[in-house]
Order: C-alpha cells, then structure tokens, then sequence
C-alpha cells in the first residue's frame, strides 16, 4: 500500500562523506523513488556536514538482535561480505572441490553434456522483462551489461565451476547469480550510487534463478560450513569495540561547533522558503543539526523531523549536543520526530531511551559498513515508513 502525504516540502538535509560528491544524482533518485511511494512534496536541496563521535557508555547503541534473528540473518550476512570484497569468491571454491567421489551425470555419445548445455544457454541469456523492472526499481539498469561482461564473458571461472558442479547445477547457478548481483553492487559503489539492498538484493537472484529454470531446495552443503565459521566473527558482535575505537574525532565535533550557527541558518534558511508544511529529512551529522536547531530558542516552523543514520542520540548522551543536555530532554513544541537506524551502521544510534517522544525505526540494509551507512534514502521501505509516520 502506497502511503501519501499532505502537500508541502521535504527539506532534504544531507551529512558528508561518501555522499557529497554525489548529492545532487543521489537527490534526484532520492526523489523519484519517493514519488513512486507516494511522497507528492516538492524537495528542497541543503547538503552539508561531516559524520562526528565520541567515546560513550552505549546507551544509544541498538541492543543485541536475540539468537533467531541472529542466526537467521549472520551466514547471510558473511556470505554477502565476502562477495562483495570478491563476486567470484563462491564459484572459485566450486572449481577446486574434490569431487573425485561423486557420481557425475555421463552424456550420450556426440551429445553436450547437461552441465555444458546449461552453462550454453546462460551465456545466451538476456535480461527478462521482470529482472530488467527489478533493476530499473533499485537504478542499476545501466549497471547490468558491464557486470554481465565482467562475471560471464571475462571470467572463465564461472564455467570452470559449472563443469565442477555437473552434479550439482542448481548450486553452481545461484552461486552465478550472487556474483553476478554482487559485480553490481561494486559497479554501483563506484559510481557513487547505492548498492541494492537485502530485498532487492534477494528479489535480483530469484529472478535470475528462475529466469534460468533453476530451483534449489535448503541451503546447498558445500559451502555452508566455511560462511557458518565466517558468522562467528561477524564484525555486528564487535560494535561497541569499535565504536569506541572511532569515537575520537575531536576534529570533527570542533569543525561543528565552531560552524554550528552558520549551519542552521543555512538550514533555517531553506526552511523559511520551502512551500509549508515542511518535513526535515536529515542523514547523518545533518540529523544533529536539525536536532540542534529545532531544539534551540526560536526554532523555525516544522511539522516533521525525520532523521537516518543520525549521531545526535550519541552526542546528547555524553553531554555534547550543543542544544540540550542531559537530562533535559526535549523542549516542549519540537516537532515528531522519526529516528531511523540501522544495527550494521556503526554510525547510526538509537533515541527512544534517550528522547521519550521519539519513535525509532530499524531498517536492515542488508549493507556491510560504511556502505550501510549511505543506503537509507534509496529504499522504498524508508519512504513508505516516512509516508505512514507523517500521516499521524
């Protein structure tokens, strides 16, 4: 069900990093993904910032998924990790795989083989109407012949790993089809843009999956022991650690401070002229400014703040969000205030125990970090929740 919402403004105010160079193509998808989930506002640009931490006890930081959710999103996760670092890092292990002991299918005099007749027609393959709407849906359209050219036509490992797999094909195609989304995914990043997510990310290898005529049934064993060993380790265990490894950038929090009043008034600025009512939509250190200015004495007009992947939760707790300190809390009048994290965004941080009027919402990007960090805005599932919170 497609959410829409009042006419007005979305001020789209955006933190720095990975995102800066590319604002304005991120802006524009941002905005037509948001058309599509039935935003109708007009969004206004205001790009600034930098992401900024510092050490802290962990109240902001999101509490341990419990051992279901664990288990069932863990060997996921560490299998997409390693793609990502290396699409071809599954079908190179099919290659070299003893399979000295298994029955292989033997052909009839002077006919293909079945493994050889299958990898022939996959070559051959191009995009189907629904794979071609899946990539259009997440903008990797364009994405899709250079992974093609540089996972099947520039790679001879992924034969090496069909003729490999002889007895077992279905495998030896899903494993394709990850490489192939995962080669996307890289191409995305290069060009600035956001990666699919979990959803789209699953929806791309099903498509392909069944576009080939290829079913799998459970998990496959070959590699199910090596990428259970790899969830152990998952770095998701480890955030605390590693936050409070990152959290020293004083630099970062000195360059906000000494910049915070020009920083809200171009904020307020943009504000006093967007068409009202207006929604703040902010990622990152943009997050604490909007807190920061709305929270402070004379606050411009808002009737929504929507923060993502936000440290303002972080800075208030240790006292260093320039507006209010604990345990002050909010001041009367702030607006809604929607707080989006996300548990593999080490820069992202919960509000609720913090702010009592705040709603927090977890969105699972299926991202490793940092590239989690930058794929909030992309994702239809923001955009409805967005819809549904500024309809209340």
């Amino acid at each position: 069900m497609l959410f829409s919402m009042p006419l007005g403004s979305i001020v789209f105010v955006h933190g720095t990093g990975v995102r800066l160079r590319s604002y304005k193509s991120t802006f524009d998808k941002v905005a037509e993904i948001a058309a599509a989930n039935g935003i109708k506002q007009a969004f206004v640009e205001c790009a600034w910032g930098d992401p900024l931490g510092v050490e802290f006890e962990g109240l902001s930081l999101p509490d341990e998924p419990d051992a279901k959710q664990r288990a069932a999103f863990q060997e996921d996760f560490a299998r997409w990790n390693w793609l990502f670092d290396d699409p071809l890092f599954e079908l190179d292990k099919f290659t070299i795989r003893d399979t000295s002991q298994v029955d292989k299918p033997v052909p009839r005099p002077g006919v293909k083989p079945p493994w050889l007749q299958l990898w022939e027609q996959i070559e051959a393959y191009r995009p189907s109407q629904e794979l071609t709407l899946l990539l259009e849906r997440g903008g990797l359209k364009d994405l899709w012949p250079q992974a093609w050219l540089e996972i099947v036509e520039g790679s001879g490992v992924p034969k090496a790993a069909f003729e490999a797999s002889a007895h077992e094909l279905p495998d030896a195609c899903r494993a394709l089809a990850r490489a192939l989304v995962a080669q996307v995914h890289l191409l995305a990043a290069a060009a600035e843009c956001p990666g699919p997510g979990r959803t789209l990310r699953n929806a791309l290898v099903d498509r392909l999956m069944d576009d080939w005529k290829q079913k799998v049934y459970g998990l496959g064993a070959f590699l199910a022991g090596l990428f259970k060993r790899a969830a152990t380790s998952i770095v998701r265990h480890h955030r605390a650690g590693m936050s409070a490894g990152a959290a020293l950038p004083v630099g970062d929090i000195l360059l906000y401070q000494v910049h915070a009043e020009t920083i809200h008034h171009f904020i307020r600025s943009k504000i006093v002229e967007a068409e009202p009512p207006v929604t703040l939509v902010a990622h990152s250190l943009g997050g604490i400014a909007c807190v920061d200015l709305l929270a402070l004495p004379n606050p411009p007009k808002v009737a929504f703040l929507v923060t993502a992947g936000s440290q303002a939760p972080l800075l208030y707790e240790m006292g260093a969000l320039l507006s209010r300190k604990p345990p002050e809390g909010l001041p009367k009048g702030f607006p809604p205030w929607l707080n989006i994290f996300d548990r593999d965004d080490f820069l992202s941080y919960v509000a609720r125990r913090l702010f009592t009027d705040v709603e927090d919402f977890e969105f699972q990007s299926g991202q490793p970090f940092p590239d989690s960090h930058s794929a909030y805005f992309g994702d239809e599932n923001i955009w409805k929740k967005i819809g549904s919170f500024t309809r209340q």
